[in-house]
């Protein structure tokens, strides 16, 4: 008898807690808080689009090799885009970007074809087929997306971490277990790199609104060269606590080359008290989206599989402009005839509904 008093005592003290509680609300969520660059993606009004096939089982690498003026602004963008289909089956694949033209790249196993705004796949997978491509980025609207920006001047070379962004937030007093919950959530998603959803946290009482820094971690490597002197450096810009990295350099005319990539998220110890862990939790999570962003530079076919880019900033002399020359070759010509049948397939509903009401 005495245990049942006991345990319902406990009972009712964990009941309590939960009952005086407002409603679940929701953490701040990345598409509603962070800006959608990148990956990038054009307006494509007036471009019919394509219904993708094969949208799960592919991993996309992106390299993405930025020129740069001696003062380090950038004149060039192109990107090496890999994509590898992990099963058999047909595809047709569409990646939305600002490009200027396109070209296979090393060990593609198919032809990319261009539309307006768009690098077309389509064909065969036998159970694993590569489809690589370069294409050359108009620089208006792709240097915006660019993880870090270069400053080159005498004396030295600066890097600055570039995605660094304010988002609305809130901070209140949490209900503990369901903090716990999605605390443990967010934790377990970012380890296994999947992006959680519904999160949904208990208050005790109202939010206080709030603004919040956040940003991609990012690691960088890269070297300077004056004469014949070559500087190495490198370092960990997490766009927060440390934003830049300034290298001095000597006189002279120096050559740059900086190799960045998204690294991956540091958990803290869980933070004691639940209004800090609420804080902690949002930061992680909005921090976690924003890194997720800057591992793909051109959408990915597959936006919940594996993305990884990385971006190379070198001194060079301006390229030739790409002119959007259409494309040509076996690849082209058959994304060009699908192009051609779905635009027929979606007439004839309407010619069907013109000739009813005729």
């Amino acid at each position: 008898m005495r245990r049942l008093v006991v345990a319902g005592v406990v009972a009712a003290a964990l009941w309590a807690p939960a009952a005086g509680a407002a409603p679940p609300v929701s953490l701040p969520w990345p598409p509603e808080v962070l800006p959608r660059t990148p990956p990038l993606a054009p307006e494509t009004s007036g471009v019919l689009p394509l219904p993708p096939r094969f949208l799960r089982g592919l991993d996309n690498r992106e390299r993405v090799v930025v020129g740069m003026d001696e003062n380090g602004k950038p004149h060039s963008v192109r990107v090496l885009q890999t994509i590898v289909l992990k099963r058999l089956g047909d595809y047709v694949l569409t990646v939305p970007a600002p490009v200027l033209s396109v070209t296979p790249g090393p060990g593609s196993e198919s032809q990319p074809g261009r539309r307006e705004n768009q690098i077309l796949w389509e064909g065969f997978s036998p159970g694993r087929r590569v489809l690589a491509a370069w294409a050359d980025l108009r620089l208006a609207e792709s240097a915006a997306g660019l993880p870090v920006e270069v400053k080159v001047e005498p004396g030295a070379v600066t890097v600055r971490n570039a995605t660094g962004v304010i988002v609305p937030s809130f901070s209140a007093e949490p209900d503990p277990v369901s903090l716990a919950q999605v605390s443990g959530r967010v934790r377990s998603s970012i380890k296994a790199d999947v992006f959680p959803e519904g999160l949904n946290v208990g208050l005790r009482g109202t939010t206080a609104p709030e603004r919040l820094r956040v940003a991609a971690p990012l690691r960088v490597r890269g070297t300077v060269r004056v004469g014949g002197e070559r500087i190495p450096f490198s370092g960990r810009l997490d766009g927060v606590r440390r934003s830049e990295l300034r290298v001095p350099i000597p006189e002279g005319k120096p050559e740059v080359e900086v190799q960045v990539r998204p690294e991956d998220i540091r958990l803290p110890r869980p933070a004691k008290s639940p209004r800090a862990l609420l804080a902690q939790t949002i930061a992680l999570e909005l921090t976690y989206a924003r890194k997720r962003q800057f591992d793909q530079f051109l959408a990915s076919p597959d936006p919940t599989g594996p993305s990884s880019a990385t971006y190379v900033y070198r001194t060079a002399a301006p390229r030739p402009s790409a002119e959007p020359a259409a494309t040509s070759g076996e690849g082209s010509s058959t994304v060009g005839w699908i192009v051609l049948g779905l635009g027929l397939a979606a007439a004839l509903p309407v010619a069907a509904v013109v000739w009813a009401h005729s």
